[in-house]
């Protein structure tokens, strides 16, 4: 589809208003656009859009100049509808232009500046607190009582008299067993907290006062007497 560009250039105060005649017109967000940036990307972005140098360069001008710049790329209807609503803007321009230059034709205007001043704040880095965890090792004993078990085995003569039964189950052949046991060292470790290092910020606030100078101009006025002239016989 064939689309053709159109570019103008209007007092900043008014790009809201044309940006949104145009897509009441009918044109889509994409295709509309202002044109910002420095010199060399505004004349990249003006020669993008198909524009010779005279015209590249008369637009840069305008920039240049403090004015703002859309550009709008559609089809034939569409552009020419973008084309109508730009002109309609530039021709109420250079309306107030005119009547301002009528109006002020040999007034001389003087304007009175006066300096404010401003003071901010700024966050800056005094200092700070680091806290560093490291590990150290120291040695450490405890004292343990260990036990030990020891089987002995010994004969002692007995002179007795069994009973019946009991002598029965003497002739029985059997086994005893008794075990030795000991006791050992087990060693482990348990980490506990035992204290802490905390982190906080205590905020101040303290009142400065800034000193400083503002220029203001003062315009006076003072009425000047109309030269009189004489003629002499």
């Amino acid at each position: 589809m064939t689309t053709t560009s159109v570019i103008s250039a209007f007092d900043p105060k008014v790009v809201r208003q044309v940006m949104s005649e145009l897509l009441e017109a009918g044109l889509e967000r994409r295709d509309v656009q202002i044109l910002e940036g420095d010199k060399d990307e505004v004349a990249a972005e003006i020669a993008g859009h198909g524009f010779d140098k005279e015209d590249t360069r008369r637009f840069v001008a305008a920039v240049a100049a403090g004015k703002a710049l859309i550009a709008a790329r559609a089809g034939d209807d569409k552009a020419k509808r973008a084309a109508a609503v730009m002109e309609r803007y530039e021709s109420e321009e250079d309306e107030q232009m005119e009547k301002g230059q009528a109006r002020g034709a040999g007034d001389v205007s003087v304007p009175v500046v006066e300096e404010e001043l401003e003071v901010g704040k700024v966050k800056t880095v005094r200092g700070g607190v680091r806290v560093t965890s490291t590990v150290s090792e120291r040695p450490v004993e405890e004292t343990v009582t260990l036990r030990e078990e020891h089987v002995e085995a010994g004969r002692r003569r007995v002179d007795r008299e069994l009973r019946p039964d009991e002598a029965e189950a003497a002739f029985e052949e059997r086994t005893i067993e008794m075990t030795e046991t000991s006791e050992e060292v087990e060693v482990g470790k348990v980490a506990r907290v035992v204290g802490e290092v905390t982190l906080g910020k205590q905020v101040e606030e303290r009142q400065e006062t800034v000193r400083d100078t503002v220029r203001r101009t003062d315009v006076e006025v003072e009425q000047m007497g109309v030269a009189k002239t004489r003629k002499s016989k």
